[in-house]
């Protein structure tokens, strides 16, 4: 189990919930699946036979959001939350960080678990700040600390661009393309 949360405006699913739903995919991919939930067998049990790949939004949408509670990752979820910050904490490399723990630094992380007796130090890189809408329209704000972010901003086809220090560096690609080249090339 890897500790995580993930911050979305709608349901697990994402997009796949708004899509039209008379529209079918293309194709159904691997990479769309998600681990030890094979999408077939999932619409096998949902009495719908899948001879092609094509599937509607829709299902798509079900499937995520059916793996979600299946795999009892739902406390690990948040819907109608609206990111508005992501602010690195500190800068400069990890050899650096520990040559300078000072009580600033220091205050920057957080002890998580025991390992072998000790508790193990996570360092909180990242503050993370936004609201989430509730039910009556109010809007609640929230500042997580987190040790690793992973935004996804925009589709492959239209990626969202933050403006932000660092989107442009060599490491950081904004399609699914550009991913899948740069992971079988081992970057």
């Amino acid at each position: 189990y890897i500790p995580h949360i993930v911050l979305g405006k709608g349901p697990p699913g994402g997009a796949w919930h708004s899509m039209e739903g008379s529209m079918l995919t293309i194709s159904f991919g691997d990479w769309m699946e998600l681990p030890g939930l094979a999408f077939k067998e999932w619409a096998a049990n949902k009495r719908r036979n899948i001879k092609s790949d094509r599937v509607m939004p829709e299902e798509i949408a079900c499937y995520y959001k059916h793996y979600v509670k299946v795999m009892g990752l739902q406390k690990n979820f948040r819907d109608h939350v609206y990111v508005t910050s992501v602010s690195r904490l500190y800068r400069g490399t990890d050899d650096e960080v520990e040559g300078q723990l000072n009580e600033n630094i220091s205050t920057q992380h957080l002890q998580m678990g025991m390992e072998g007796g000790q508790k193990s130090l996570i360092k909180r890189n990242w503050e993370v700040r936004g609201y989430q809408r509730a039910t009556d329209g109010s809007h609640v704000p929230f500042c997580l600390f987190a040790e690793n972010v992973a935004l996804a901003t925009g589709t492959f086809d239209s990626p969202g661009r933050l403006q932000v220090e660092g989107e442009d560096f060599p490491f950081v690609l904004h399609s699914m393309s550009d991913f899948g080249a740069a992971i079988s090339k081992g970057k």
